[in-house]
This record gives structure tokens, C-alpha cells and sequence, in this order.
């Protein structure tokens, strides 16, 4: 007669498990560095486009108010009164005085 022969089920032990483990705990670091650095290289690259976009718009402010500024300038509206033909009277000006 041939004789049975029982497989014992393969435990895994205190070691293995620890394998296992640091393996698992490897991996997980190496995906999440990945993933926080290219996130951290978009969020970079998206502040320096907003940092260029902003110092494009403060050279615009800029340039609005020198032109307001020559805008209410009075030689100015002096210098279209007079292209206008218009002239000063100062018989015709009232000042009220404020509180």
C-alpha cells in the first residue's frame, strides 16, 4: 500500500509578513513622492504664470493711470478750449463756499 501523504498548509510567518509589509509600505512611498512632486511642480509652474500675468496687469494699471492723469490735466482742457475757440470769462465764474 502506498502511503498518504499530507500537504501541510504553508503559514506565514512573523518574517513574511514583514516582507510583505515593507514592500507594500515601498511601494506606497514611492507612488505618493511621485505624485506629491508633480503636483508640487504644477502647483510651482501655476504660480509663476499668475506672478507674470500679475505684473503684466500692474504695468497695465500702471499706464491707465498716467493716462488718466494727463486726462484730467487743466492744460489739457485749457488747450481743447482754446482749439475750440472757447475763452474764459471770469466775470461768469461763482465760487460758493463750503461748510
Amino acid at each position: 500500500m502506498a502511503k498518504l501523504v499530507k500537504k501541510k498548509r504553508r503559514r506565514l510567518s512573523l518574517n513574511g509578513i514583514a516582507i510583505i509589509l515593507f514592500t507594500f509600505a515601498l511601494f506606497s512611498w514611492l507612488v505618493s513622492s511621485l505624485l506629491v512632486n508633480t503636483a508640487n511642480t504644477r502647483l510651482t509652474m501655476k504660480i509663476q504664470t499668475m506672478n507674470e500675468e500679475l505684473a503684466i496687469l500692474k504695468a497695465q494699471n500702471q499706464t491707465l493711470n498716467y493716462e488718466i492723469s494727463n486726462l484730467e490735466s487743466k492744460e489739457r482742457i485749457y488747450a481743447a478750449a482754446a482749439e475750440a475757440n472757447l475763452d474764459q470769462y471770469t466775470d461768469n465764474i461763482i465760487s460758493i463756499a463750503g461748510e
